[in-house]
């Protein structure tokens, strides 16, 4: 095993969110994968509600084809992100810093497609929010049922600074799940040249029965004063 001062200095050098990196992704990893249930329930109400969860209606408009696509694909991508976050939490608790590969490339996909998003909706993953999504929200909380341009003009800010945070928080998990890929995998590196220094400095040390029957060795001459002639 590594020993314990190599071992405290990783943890202090790969550090997130003010916690131990290996801590950071842990809480990363359940946060997607309670997110991704969340979403796979939200998108069940929707299919047999044929409305969102909260009651907003979003594919109704689309020819019944693409509805059924959009649908089949999302619950696949929910699939993938409750296998790649269970990968996730599998390789940080076993120090496997292959299973962390699946979702570096989900959480790379992911800010590519939320930025995409801004032209396009349908093309973030699901549970991303949206320009669309914060419209409706906006008219189903507000009484007035069109927007003015001042409404507008908030909502577009508002928008724009929680969806900059949102895609750099995502940045920064990834960031976070990358360290600790390197933590882990300087973590086994160690622990496999810890491992093979203590095998090369082992001494066989022979059984009682065996070093019984090894040759005695010829014992050494005894010790003579020498005696000086008398004058």
């Amino acid at each position: 095993m590594i020993s314990k001062p190599v071992a405290m200095d990783l943890s202090f050098l790969y550090q997130g969110f003010c916690f131990e990196i290996r801590t950071a992704t842990l809480s990363i990893g359940i946060y997607y994968v309670v997110t991704s249930f969340l979403v796979c329930i939200d998108m069940i109400f929707g299919v047999v509600k044929g409305k969102d969860f909260c009651g907003f209606i979003q594919t109704a408009d689309y020819p019944k084809g693409e509805r059924i696509f959009d649908t089949t694909t999302n619950f696949i991508l929910v699939a993938v992100m409750i296998i790649t976050s269970t990968y996730l939490l599998l390789g940080v608790r076993k120090y496997r810093e292959r299973l962390l590969i699946p979702f570096i490339i989900l959480l790379f996909l992911d800010i590519v497609l939320s930025v995409m998003s801004l032209f396009r909706g349908a093309w973030g993953l699901p549970g991303t929010f949206t320009y669309e999504e914060a419209t409706v929200m906006w008219n189903y909380a507000s009484v007035k049922h069109e927007l003015s341009l001042q409404d507008t003009a908030r909502l577009t800010m508002i928008f724009g600074v929680i969806f900059i945070l949102y895609v750099l928080i995502k940045v920064y998990m990834m960031n976070c799940v990358m360290n600790c890929y390197t933590f882990i995998k300087l973590h086994n590196i160690q622990a496999r040249g810890s491992k093979a220094q203590s095998r090369s400095t082992v001494v066989e040390l022979p059984s009682y029965s065996e070093a019984v029957k090894l040759p005695s060795k010829d014992s050494p001459p005894e010790y003579q004063e020498h005696e000086e002639p008398l004058a």
